[in-house]
């Protein structure tokens, strides 16, 4: 059989160049634009449109005319040779999902667990992975046009979003908000409520983590209404992020209504691999708001609410036992039983070096910075976790 380069057709130039530069305009594209879509320059289209360049292949002549939707009986009215709609469409349509199938199989699995498997031992393998499977989907996406291009869409936007989660806990915040960017741009194309609300999630809570109270929360309201739209697990992450804002922001009252929906959302779930790659589950809650009543000076409240944790998940992976035992710290210190809180932050400083976290271990910092300007930042406790965070600066 001829392969389909092979193939040649009449077809008058002057006229299919004029239903082209028709068809295009009723769509208010450019040249440019159409350019892009085929997979030819701005110059060759200009060249068809006037009639200059003539065009005797069929996959040149079918992909332009599928691209611009022009109607097979259009085409048949101009030329010879053109081979029956269906067939040819098929044969695209099959080569479009053979190519993205190949992406899509092991993707939808490599996406969900990238960021668990990332989160339990910091591997930096699972950031190339990822690397090398966005530029394999976005070359996919740019060059075909079939059935399956929003599922592949789809995990490009969680990829993107996996990214963006590991360059926040590295501080690379704008690495972050360009890969939280690229994912509200995707969902914004999909149309995808789920996907547009956690992009604008992300975005709020690196807005938070900079100090920028204010313009976080701005994001995270307006992310309410797609959220609302999206599934539980969204919803429940976005008030766990507002919580948290609103708990940093010294706003108490706000944080108790935001951390009772969070928790309202959290007591409707089932743990399964979407709410915990989201890191959305009603351990995460309790100890969000521990964490809020920390920061509004209520920590004895705080340590109340981590012994109910502790209770509920006695085991934690080494990540999640470096973040809770940073959290206990933090408790005990405003509390003002340093001693207690220095060895836990010690410990937890040792935990987060060890999964290579700089993210929690600027938490340590912060709170250390926190109780130096307050009278128990005299305590010469305080000295040996000031002596630990310096020794790391010089490594």
């Amino acid at each position: 059989m001829a392969s389909r380069k092979s193939q040649s057709i009449e077809i008058s130039s002057n006229t299919f160049g004029k239903l082209v530069r028709a068809y295009r305009e009723q769509r208010h594209w450019t040249q440019e634009e159409l350019a892009d879509k085929w997979g030819f320059t701005r110059e060759y289209v200009s060249q068809v449109e006037r009639g200059k360049r003539k065009l005797d292949r069929t996959d040149q002549v079918i992909r332009l005319a599928d691209t611009l939707e022009i109607p097979h009986e259009r085409l048949e009215a101009i030329g010879k040779g053109i081979p029956q709609q269906k067939r040819v469409a098929q044969r695209l349509e099959e080569a479009d999902d053979m190519l993205l199938q190949t992406l899509l199989e092991p993707a939808q699995a490599t996406v969900k667990l990238s960021w668990l498997v990332w989160y339990a031992n910091s591997d930096d393998s699972i950031t190339d992975n990822l690397a090398r499977l966005t530029t394999k989907l976005e070359d996919a996406i740019t060059n075909r046009r079939g059935m399956l291009l929003n599922p592949a869409q789809q995990l490009l936007a969680y990829s993107h979003e996996m990214m963006g989660k590991i360059a926040f806990d590295q501080l690379d915040y704008t690495t972050a908000s360009g890969h939280f960017q690229q994912m509200h741009d995707l969902g914004d194309e999909l149309n995808n409520s789920d996907i547009i609300a956690l992009s604008m999630i992300r975005q709020g809570d690196l807005l938070r983590r900079r100090g920028r109270y204010e313009l976080a929360i701005r994001c995270l309201e307006a992310a309410k209404p797609f959220a609302s739209a999206g599934g539980i697990t969204t919803s429940g992450l976005l008030w766990q992020t507002i919580a948290r804002t609103y708990a940093e922001f010294r706003q108490k009252d706000p944080f108790l209504r935001a951390i009772e929906k969070a928790q309202e959302a959290a007591d409707r779930l089932r743990p399964e691999l979407d709410t915990t790659s989201n890191q959305f589950t009603l351990i995460g809650v309790l100890q969000e708001r521990g964490q809020g009543h920390t920061l509004l000076g209520e920590p004895l409240k705080a340590l109340e609410i981590y012994r109910e944790s502790a209770r509920i998940q006695p085991f934690r992976p080494m990540r999640d036992q470096g973040i809770f035992t940073i959290q206990k710290a933090q408790a005990h210190a405003y509390a003002g039983n340093m001693e207690k809180g220095v060895q836990l932050a010690l410990q937890g400083l040792r935990l987060a070096q060890e999964y290579h976290s700089k993210r929690h271990i600027s938490r340590i910092q912060r709170m250390y910075d926190r109780l130096l300007v307050t009278p128990l930042g005299k305590h010469p406790k305080l000295q040996d976790l000031q002596e630990a965070l310096r020794t790391l600066q010089t490594k």
